[in-house]
């Protein structure tokens, strides 16, 4: 009997030993309550960030996607009007680098699960007529690249006066209508040579 009673000691001793279930549950909720109270914190506060600058980098980006839509339509409605093979090479590079702002500023978009707002149908066909009636007695080298050179100020003014107001958006932001910006000058400078 006395070695049953020492085994059921034992047995007891070692119970006692075992962390109860119970114990053990409080004892990792303990744990990882602060961690998850902390980290649930600093995401609001950075979505509170994210969503302060988030409206103001949308609308910006979708200004000069408008500026970089309307180069590409305008492109493409006089590119057919060119018979000059080398003003025609030049327009051909420009609406490249167009598409390239314009798939920089979608994978902006992207990051933030949004898509750029579409060009409004009444403007492209203003942009349509506009250029249609332009060269409708004048198809001359000097003349579209006087066109061009029109439409690419206006975007160029577009985006100095957006980085004049110093918004508070996101570096890569104001990285890319700075680079936009280069690179308008830029053509209006290669287009100078066909007035």
């Amino acid at each position: 009997m006395d070695k049953d009673k020492n085994s059921k000691n034992n047995k007891d001793s070692q119970v006692s030993t075992k962390p109860n279930p119970k114990e053990k549950k409080e004892k990792i909720n303990s744990e990882i309550k602060p961690v998850e109270i902390e980290s649930i914190e600093q995401t609001e506060e950075s979505n509170d960030i994210y969503s302060d600058s988030f409206q103001l980098d949308l609308a910006v980006l979708n200004e000069v996607s408008k500026v970089a839509k309307m180069g590409m339509d305008s492109i493409s409605y006089l590119s057919p009007k060119v018979t000059d093979r080398e003003l025609r090479k030049e327009l051909v590079a420009m609406y490249s680098q167009y598409g390239n702002v314009q798939s920089q500023i979608n994978q902006h978009f992207e990051k933030y699960g949004e898509i750029p707002d579409s060009t409004p149908l009444r403007n492209k066909m203003m942009s349509f007529a506009g250029v249609q009636f332009n060269t409708l007695k004048d198809k001359s080298n000097s003349h579209i690249a006087e066109i061009m050179i029109q439409g690419t100020l206006m975007g160029v003014i577009a985006c100095q006066k957006i980085l004049n107001c110093k918004l508070d958006v996101q570096k890569s932001t104001t990285e890319l209508i700075k680079d936009f910006n280069k690179f308008q000058r830029e053509n209006i400078d290669k287009l100078n040579a066909y007035l």
